[in-house]
């Protein structure tokens, strides 16, 4: 006789199969970034809440909701994805202040998502009051939205391109040195940081803006010493860094260039190469 899964096993397998689900279909709305940018939100938010001593449950939610806070941007056109809101005339402004809502009214139907949901529904609030959908203020907030709305905005001013760039052969540039990453995003994260840090107490929680920065700053001055080299997929190791981003025959984003390897991403990985949708080698910074 066979022994079957503890329940609690089975319902956490079904709670990760349902977010790498819904995270794979995020993915399909992010072509107007260079890199994850849905990845990126949910791994850096995740180790703020870490620095900030939240629990163990808490980082999970926290992550999982970086990870999806997107998903009601499904079905929303490239005239709005490609834009900034300032960007944005009122029709589409409208319609792009809709999606904490979509997405929180997606993630309540399961019940295992209640609090993810509603950090979803309040990362683009603001602690002045002067964000949507609500406009709540200070502790009226979610500490997970504080943490997201934070690495949300950072990746948006590094990373988010406009479709002449997405056009143009620089989205597809492979990096042979850490140096020319860093260079290539110098000015975007300068502006980026000197933002956050001009809007933290205003729009941005202090304490989350202090963290986050240094967290990047200690990243990037790590990233400099390291050395790019195209590898094995088997040689591939946990903490080596994408230095070009690969993408499956039907262009959904498999990995991002600049983004962490994860020893959850090793083993698919290697399926991928040996289907033929990766190299056999693949471009990293060790």
């Amino acid at each position: 006789m066979e022994l079957m899964e503890h329940p609690s096993d089975q319902l956490a397998i079904s709670v990760l199969q349902t977010i790498n689900l819904l995270s794979s279909i995020v993915t399909l709305i992010e072509r107007n970034f260079e890199g994850s940018h849905s990845r990126f939100v949910s791994e850096k938010s995740a180790a703020i809440a870490e620095v900030m001593g939240f629990s163990e449950t808490e980082i999970f939610e926290i992550k999982t909701a970086g990870l999806l806070h997107d998903i009601g941007k499904i079905g929303f056109k490239d005239s709005i994805l490609l834009k900034y809101p300032n960007e944005m005339n009122k029709s589409e402004f409208t319609k792009y202040s809709m999606h904490p809502t979509i997405g929180m009214n997606i993630l309540k139907e399961y019940f295992a998502f209640e609090n993810v949901a509603e950090i979803v529904y309040q990362h683009h609030e603001r602690i002045d009051g002067s964000g949507f959908p609500r406009h709540l203020q200070m502790n009226s907030i979610h500490p997970g939205a504080k943490i997201i709305a934070v690495v949300d905005t950072f990746h948006n001013m590094v990373f988010k391109s406009s479709r002449d760039k997405l056009d143009s052969v620089t989205s597809t540039i492979k990096f042979t040195s850490a140096t020319a990453y860093i260079d290539s995003t110098k000015d975007r994260y300068a502006a980026a940081i000197n933002f956050l840090t001009q809007k933290s107490g205003t729009l941005f929680d202090k304490d989350v803006v202090e963290k986050f920065i240094d967290l990047i700053y200690i990243e990037r001055k790590n990233l400099g010493k390291r050395s790019v080299m195209r590898i094995l997929v088997d040689k591939v190791e946990p903490g080596m860094i994408f230095a070009e981003s690969y993408f499956t025959s039907y262009g959904l984003l498999i990995a991002s260039k600049g983004e962490k390897i994860e020893a959850s991403m090793i083993k698919h990985l290697k399926r991928l190469a040996e289907s033929g949708d990766i190299p056999e080698k693949i471009l990293v910074m060790k």
